[in-house]
């Protein structure tokens, strides 16, 4: 029988043990990944400090002894803390034992900062599933590189560019297109980017294949003609408009549960019955690009919304939109409803006709 594993007592990454008063002893500073702890000894206080060096818990037993700690109220200290979330659970995030790994040494931090948030404090097996995850992109000009560049680099293992058009002169931006890739395909130029940074990144996937999610990439107007096939063919997607002034990331649709983007439409024509003419004209208009402080901030917006999804957090784009714009960056929430006259509410009551 193999020997039982040797109970360590290990923070979770970036987390602090600090010293408060005399008494009291904080770890972290955010109460969503932190405590304090009231009623100590010195004795105890000092003992604490041995925490971030991650002894396993009969040596921290021996030394609270060596410093007149009973054992028990050594395991008292260690289970208020197990209590409060700030230590990690078993052997979770340690190298070679849950695989997470991987060639992501680069994304350390991002484990960290979920491990941080989790309550077994293993941040690896979020990027697993986003290394799992594939996401489309539709529309990959200077924002939606930005997009994918985002993507790529939070851990997402398959990010797809469908976007023919040649790159222009106004695609051209860090995180985006290089100088010399004016004049090619977009999709062509956009994956070698990527893969420049990346290179275990996949950008191709076996015919057949769904993507998690799309994101779809349109200017002042939302295409229909890419997001009514997604909701034949019940795909998730987030829709992001660049407008005149803002950028307008969601909703993300999920179809048959909430509203879809046809939806949207009509409650604008509810508000304006002139929209139909002015979108139809709006949608033939040549194609914009966001404002240069506006273009990154949109990104990060759709970045942490796809993220959010993927990893099965609640997004805030789900039934709503969120606006940004450069002149009031804080993102407006706007919430929609399914209107009555679409009949994409009635989907997720239809009969599967898969195989």
């Amino acid at each position: 029988m193999a020997a039982q594993a040797e109970v360590r007592v290990r923070l979770k990454e970036g987390l602090s043990v600090l010293w408060r008063e005399r008494g009291a002893a904080q770890i972290g500073t955010d109460p969503r990944c932190g405590v304090v702890l009231h009623g100590l000894t010195d004795a105890e206080q000092a003992l604490l400090d041995l925490v971030p060096s991650g002894l396993p818990l009969k040596e921290l037993i021996r030394a609270g002894q060596v410093a007149g700690i009973a054992a028990g109220r050594v395991q008292t200290l260690v289970d208020a803390m197990e209590r409060a979330g700030v230590l990690v659970s078993g052997d979770v995030g340690l190298p070679g034992t849950s695989g997470q790994r991987g060639s992501a040494a680069a994304q350390a931090t991002d484990a960290a900062y979920w491990g941080r948030l989790r309550p077994d404090g293993d941040g690896w097996s979020v990027l697993a599933r986003r290394h799992r995850s594939s996401v489309a992109l539709l529309g990959a000009g200077r924002l939606g590189m930005l997009i994918a560049s985002g993507l790529a680099t939070a851990g997402v293992g398959t990010v797809l560019l469908s976007d023919r058009s040649p790159v222009s002169a106004r695609d051209v931006a860090p995180g985006a297109f290089r100088p010399a890739d004016v004049g090619r395909s977009r999709e062509t130029a956009g994956a070698e980017v990527l893969l420049v940074t990346r290179p275990a990144l996949r950008t191709t996937a076996a015919l057949g294949t769904r993507p998690d999610l799309c994101v779809l990439v349109d200017h002042a107007v939302a295409s229909p003609v890419r997001s009514r096939p997604l909701v034949r063919e019940d795909l998730a997607h987030l829709s992001v408009v660049v407008g005149d002034v803002d950028v307008v990331v969601g909703p993300l649709v999920v179809p048959g549960d909430g509203p879809c983007l046809r939806c949207l439409d009509l409650h604008r024509c509810d508000a304006d019955d002139r929209w139909p003419a002015v979108a139809t004209q709006l949608a033939a208009e040549p194609e914009t690009s966001a404002e240069s402080s506006l273009a990154p901030l949109a990104a990060a917006v759709a970045v942490g919304q796809v993220l959010a999804h993927l990893d099965g957090r609640v997004t805030d784009t789900r039934g709503a939109t969120l606006e940004v714009a450069a002149i009031t960056p804080l993102p407006r929430r706007r919430i929609w409803t399914a209107h009555p006259d679409c009949g994409c509410s009635c989907l997720s009551e239809m009969p599967s006709t898969s195989g």
